[in-house]
């Protein structure tokens, strides 16, 4: 796929030097190719910094499965460069994704809350440029290397010091799996009205979903056709739940400072922006509880039969 999700020619028997390169140059070549379209074409189309920031998550976790197979030095400044782009498209993508509500908003909202809702959204383009000069930099400051950042990174890659020249993808793809479905059920066993904490469960999750992408070809056809989907499933609910915990938070700072320094025009922007803190707050424990349904069908059906695929994989 264009936006490098799966990666062809992957098996499970393949030596694990040899995977780890085919990945890590597949993961960098998409930031490489949505870099300076999020840098200078972000205006005419929003999916270029949105495939720049899952494209610098996805290399990251490349980073992390095969860092047994990089130097230490090599592997920290690696994933310092693409912290750097990440969190800048990061702070561009949040934008874009609350314009995007504000302008559906302005579509089906009565008169009334049209002021504040062009308040909130001038407010938010104003932001959002500056992030776009965020983004600009931190683009400058690696584009015109970037090719040779990938490929001192994959030729530096190499056999794991503890001996293990030999191995396969299958073999670290288990345990890595194991540890990382273990990392979700703790998270997911911890508070869920806690928002914050919920937001660890979903970084676990994506962390899942990201090495699964990796290792698919290691197992039977239903781990990505029927688990994957699933864990899928659960990122777009906890997606929904993280835009409108940080909404909420951007729409409460924007109530308090107007109620107090401008109480005359909060008279005629406070319907609009009372509105969409409510609808930010009404739609988190929503999606909270349908994250709790999705997680008792994960446990009685999709974590047994994932489990059973891994199990069922066979090791060269």
């Amino acid at each position: 796929m264009a936006d490098g999700k799966w990666i062809d020619g992957l098996d499970a028997d393949m030596p694990l030097v040899e995977a780890a390169r085919k990945v890590l140059l597949a993961r960098l070549q998409v930031i490489r190719n949505y870099l300076p379209k999020a840098m200078s074409e972000a205006d005419s189309d929003t999916e270029y910094v949105h495939q720049l920031r899952v494209g610098t998550r996805r290399a990251d976790a490349a980073l992390r499965i095969f860092e047994p197979c990089l130097p230490e030095k090599v592997w920290r400044q690696a994933r310092r460069r693409l912290r750097g782009i990440r969190r800048a498209a990061g702070a561009a993508r949040d934008l874009d994704v609350f314009a995007i509500h504000l302008l559906e908003r302005q579509q089906r909202q009565p008169a009334r809350e049209q002021p504040g809702l062009d308040y909130l959204l001038g407010h938010t383009l104003g932001q959002r440029a500056s992030a776009q000069t965020e983004l600009v930099a931190a683009g400058q400051c690696n584009a015109h290397d970037f090719d040779d950042f990938l490929r001192d990174l994959v030729v530096a890659v190499c056999p794991p010091p503890d001996g293990s020249a030999a191995a396969t993808l299958i073999v670290l793809a288990r345990p890595l799996l194991s540890n990382l479905l273990h990392a979700l059920e703790e998270k997911a066993a911890g508070d869920l009205t806690d928002y914050p904490h919920l937001h660890e469960v979903r970084i676990a999750g994506k962390r899942l979903r990201y090495a699964m992408e990796v290792f698919a070809d290691c197992f039977c056809p239903a781990f990505r056709q029927t688990m994957y989907p699933m864990i899928e499933e659960m990122q777009e609910i906890l997606g929904l739940a993280n835009d409108s915990y940080v909404a909420a938070g951007r729409l409460r700072d924007q109530r308090t400072y107007l109620r107090t320094a401008w109480p005359e025009p909060w008279k005629r922007l406070g319907p609009g922006i009372d509105a969409a803190f409510q609808f930010h707050q009404k739609r988190l424990p929503i999606e909270r509880r349908r994250f709790v349904r999705w997680w008792k069908r994960w446990q009685s059906n999709g974590a047994v039969q994932m489990q059973e695929c891994m199990e069922a994989a066979a090791v060269v």
